[in-house]
Formats: C-alpha cells, sequence, structure tokens
C-alpha cells in the first residue's frame, strides 16, 4: 500500500518555501493552492492505477492457476484410466495364455480347449470367439473354435498376420475387423512352443457413443468423456470405445498404454471444469472487486488461496478413490492363483493374504499338481518386486512348471529349466521357488529349493525344517541341474511350504519369526488341517506383516 500523507504545515510569513513573500499575502495563497491539487490528484490517480493493476494480476493468475487445476487433474484421470485399461490387457493376455496353456497340455485336444473356452465366454458379451489353429510350414489350420463364426482379417487364413505370428507368449493384435458389429483381432502363440499353436479371439466392440449410468459427480472418471484407439494416434478408423461423440471435443489429454505388440490410445475431456464452477468464475470476482474497491485486493488474494485449497482437496480426494480403485488388485492375485486338487491319502489347504498397503498385485503364488494316485508335485514361489510385471512373471513361471511337469520331466529338471526363463541382468526380476514331489504311497519326499525357505515337517507334535541345500534363486546365476533332497517320510504328518510374508518383520532378525513359526506350527499340530492353516495365519500375520503371505500345507496318515 502507498500511504499519503495530505497534511501541510501552516504557512510562516518569511519563509521561502511557503511560496509568499513580502510583495502581498494573494500572491502567496495562489501559489499555496496551485501546488495542493496537482499532489492530490496524482495520488489519486496511482493509487487508482495500482489497484487496477494488483486487480488485473490476480485476475490473470486466477484464470492461469484454474487453467493448470483443470489440466492437471483431468492429466490423472486420463492416467489413471489408461492404468485400468492396462490391468485389463493383463487379465486378457492371461486368459489367452492359460487357453493355450490348456492345449499345450492336452496335445491340442479340441474338448478340452472347447470346454475351457466355454467357461471364458460365458457371461462375457464381449468376446465374440476363441479358436485354437496349428500354422505348419505356413499354413494355418483351425483345430477348435468356441462362439461365433470367427471373421478373420482380410486375408482369411492365409493373411500375413497369422504367417508372422512369434511363440513369444505375447498378445499379437491383427486389428478391427469391419461388419455388422466391429470386432477386435488379436492371437497370441505361447513362448517357446515348436508346434505352432495359436490361440486365436474375437471380441465385439462398438466404436459409437455408449450411454454412461448415472454416477455421483465425484465418483471415480464421473463427468469426463473417453475415446480410445487402436494404435499409436486418433485415426477414426481405429476407434475402439467412445463415451461421446468423436473425435473428443474441448480441452483434452492424451495417454497411451501396452496392448500386445501394440498400444491403446486413450483420450479424455471434461464436460464441465473439474474445479469447480467457482473456480471457473473466480478471474471475473477478483478482477470486478478489484476494480470497485481497493479492499477487494485483499479479499482476492484470501478468495484465491481458498479456492486453491478447494483445488487441492479435490486433488486429494481424487487420490484417495485411485488407491481405492487400485484395491481391485487383490481380486486379480486371487484370480491368478488356481484351485486345489483332491488327492487320494492327501489333505491340501493353502491360503493367501496380501500385504497391508493392497495397492498392487504381487508375485508369491503356490501350486500343486497331481502326478498319479498318492503322488503330486507342489511348489511355492515369490517374485522380486510388485505390480503388473511382477504378476505376469509369476503367472509365466506357473504354468511352465505345468507345462514341464506335462512333458514328463522331474523336478531337477523343471527347476533348472526354470532358470532359464528369467534373468535378473534383463527381466530386473528375480524369484525364490520351492519345488518337491511328495509320494505318500513311498514314503518319499524330495525338495529342491532355489533361494527360498525350505519346507517345515510337523510330524509326532514336533516341527523341524527340512535341511535341504539352498540354491541361488531363479535369475541369478547360470542354470544347472542340481540334485533333490531326498526325504523318508511316513504319517501321520503335515508339510508346511511358505513365503517370506509369514516369518519376516523390520524390527527383529528372521530366526525369531522362523522359531515362532516352528512353535505356533507345533503347539496347532492336532487341529483339522484347513483349521490349522487358518490359526497359523492368524496367529503369524496379525501384527507386523508388511508384504504379501502364502501358506500351503500338505497332510497325510499313512
Amino acid at each position: 500500500m502507498v500511504a499519503v500523507n495530505d497534511r501541510q504545515e501552516p504557512p510562516v510569513a518569511g519563509d521561502d518555501r511557503t511560496g509568499i513573500d513580502e510583495r502581498g499575502p494573494a500572491r502567496g495563497r495562489r501559489s499555496q493552492v496551485g501546488t495542493r491539487r496537482p499532489a492530490l490528484h496524482r495520488t489519486s490517480a496511482l493509487v487508482a492505477v495500482a489497484v487496477l493493476l494488483i486487480a488485473g494480476a490476480l485476475a490473470w493468475l486466477a484464470a492461469r492457476v484454474t487453467q493448470d487445476a483443470n489440466r492437471d487433474l483431468l492429466d490423472r484421470q486420463v492416467e489413471q484410466a489408461a492404468t485400468v485399461l492396462s490391468s485389463g490387457v493383463g487379465t486378457l493376455q492371461v486368459q489367452l495364455g492359460d487357453a493355450a496353456q490348456v492345449a499345450l497340455a492336452t496335445a491340442a485336444a479340441p474338448g478340452p480347449f472347447q470346454g475351457f473356452a466355454a467357461a471364458r465366454l460365458t457371461g462375457n458379451e464381449s468376446f465374440a470367439s476363441l479358436s485354437l489353429l496349428r500354422i505348419t510350414n505356413g499354413r494355418v489350420e483351425v483345430l477348435a473354435t468356441e462362439g461365433e463364426e470367427p471373421r478373420l482379417p482380410a486375408g482369411g487364413l492365409d493373411d500375413p498376420f497369422f504367417t508372422g505370428l512369434q511363440p513369444d507368449g505375447q498378445l499379437a493384435v491383427a486389428g478391427l475387423l469391419p461388419g455388422e458389429q466391429t470386432r477386435l483381432a488379436f492371437a497370441l502363440m505361447p513362448a517357446g512352443d515348436p508346434t505352432g499353436l495359436v490361440v486365436y479371439a474375437e471380441s465385439r466392440v462398438d466404436p459409437g457413443p455408449q450411454p454412461e449410468p448415472e454416477a455421483p459427480e465425484d465418483a471415480p472418471f464421473g463427468g469426463l468423456d473417453f475415446a480410445v484407439y487402436l494404435g499409436e494416434g486418433t485415426d477414426p478408423a481405429n476407434l475402439v470405445l467412445s463415451t461421446a461423440p468423436a473425435p473428443i471435443r474441448g480441452d483434452t489429454e492424451v495417454a497411451t498404454t501396452p496392448f500386445g505388440k501394440t498400444v491403446l490410445t486413450i483420450v479424455g475431456s471434461a464436460e464441465s471444469p473439474l474445479t469447480g464452477r467457482l473456480a471457473t468464475a473466480l478471474p471475473w470476482i477478483v478482477a470486478g472487486a478489484g476494480a470497485a474497491l481497493a479492499v477487494a485486493f485483499a479479499a482476492g488474494v484470501e478468495i484465491l488461496s481458498r479456492r486453491r485449497e478447494v483445488a487441492q482437496r479435490l486433488a486429494d480426494d481424487n487420490g484417495r478413490l485411485y488407491r481405492q480403485q487400485r484395491g481391485i488388485a487383490g481380486t486379480l492375485q486371487h484370480s491368478l492363483l488356481p484351485d486345489l486338487p483332491e488327492l487320494d491319502g492327501l489333505e491340501v489347504a493353502a491360503r493367501y493374504v496380501a500385504g497391508v498397503d493392497e495397492l498392487d498385485v504381487g508375485g508369491d503364488w503356490y501350486d500343486v499338481i497331481p502326478r498319479g494316485p498318492g503322488c503330486c508335485v507342489f511348489v511355492v514361489g515369490d517374485i522380486s518386486g510388485r505390480g503388473l510385471p511382477a504378476a505376469t512373471t509369476m503367472a509365466s513361471l506357473r504354468f511352465a512348471v505345468r507345462a514341464y511337469l506335462a512333458e514328463g520331466h522331474d523336478i531337477e529338471t523343471v527347476m533348472a529349466q526354470l532358470n532359464g526363463l528369467l534373468q535378473i541382468d534383463t527381466d530386473h526380476q528375480f524369484a525364490t521357488v520351492l519345488l518337491g514331489e511328495l509320494d505318500v504311497s513311498a514314503g518319499r519326499l524330495r525338495v529342491l529349493c532355489a533361494g527360498h525357505f525350505p519346507p517345515l515337517l510337523v510330524t509326532d507334535g514336533r516341527a523341524e525344517a527340512i535341511d535341504c541345500p539352498i540354491a541361488p534363486p531363479i535369475g541369478v546365476g547360470p542354470a544347472r541341474l542340481r540334485s533333490a533332497t531326498e526325504v523318508r517320510v511316513h504319517g501321520p504328518a503335515t508339510l508346511l511350504a511358505f513365503t517370506d510374508g509369514l516369518v519376516e518383520r523390520r524390527d527383529e532378525v528372521l530366526d525369531t519369526g522362523l522359531d515362532r513359526l516352528r512353535e505356533t506350527a507345533a503347539r496347532h499340530a492336532g487341529r483339522p488341517l484347513e483349521d490349522f492353516v487358518d490359526q497359523l495365519m492368524e496367529d503369524l500375520t496379525g501384527t507386523g506383516a508388511k508384504d504379501d503371505t502364502v501358506l500351503m500345507a500338505l497332510r497325510w496318515t499313512s
């Protein structure tokens, strides 16, 4: 503020500063009045100009902050939509990978594949068909189809899309197939498969504007319009999905997410300002108040600060909704874990508990594969890191174990083959794996540990870890064939396999957690298996557990 003092000292006769001389008082009075009026006028003009400049500056700043806040919120929403879409793409790849593993495990028999595909098509209106193909010397043969008749790319079975597929386990997208109802075609060839099997799928898409269900304004993605295009760019011919007439109008943000060997481009726009109507009108409020009254300067600054707090609260609320949405990761994790089989003379129970943050999928897994009466192979593993890459690697190793066993390999060969699928130098991941074979009828247990905790054998009221060598984790060091540790066991006995989340705590040494597990297992060994496993999880993961946890128990009585 500019302080102006209009008070002047009374004139003193004979003082040259007064403008009065000895020639008369009238002349002196005219001179005094002439010096006051310009100073007062100048001060008023300066104050008015200063207030107008400040008001103009604040109005510009308010408009810029509101614009930036709207763009930032829109950018976050579009990025979050891309993240959600990438989770769906990962699930789609896992489903096609599962179908491929079924075909590999059954020597491409049509019946099992059609049964598996029918279960995936039931209740899923987006899928039009799932087909099993085989490519031999550039010739494509249809082995089985479930659902509607495949439309196929323009060249039919001779289209270069099929002959260009590689056995890398990645989605390959053929593109949009025109017709009465547009379809999106994609395929997957199992990694390392020399037989030329291909799982080909067609999904229905409707590029036209899709009506959105009624939702509150603060719901995730509420008040937003989206358009999804196949590939880079926004070519109308590649439009897959839109919630408003394309191209999307207004201020837009663009994000991409991987879709197999291509990408999906997401364009988003807000129907109305994301920061609210008052924030949009704020520049006009500041400008009007500043032009009307100098006090409006302080009021404008206060309003601007409050609106910035509103924008920050909106951003915080949006982040909270985003974290809640990421909670679906737990559901995705469970969907990747198998159902346990029923085995003669053997009870099996397993539990999976996500870490406390529940913000991302993890890499812990388990599996049990029957190998004849009273005999099975079991595996428990943990992938380093979290997120979709860890979940994808977990699924790959799990299905690789099943595939190698289906080929008739023993567990030593399976472990060596796994070590060739993952390298920390190139994949930036490693895995700890416990692989074992249990033959109840022969009373024999064979175990291999690659960087993982040895299993715990509970018998006669005692719980002891099996003494077996621990090799480096999968992906660390060269692949080598190692001999399994063989233990003779007779019932009744219970075998416990687990991941580090069950025993590791930040505030204690690892031996303390292992001792706690042994004591707890011995104390509750007489319980039924399901109760036994539940009690262990309750006692050992109640407090201090930060990581995902897998616990699997196998019990036999003879």
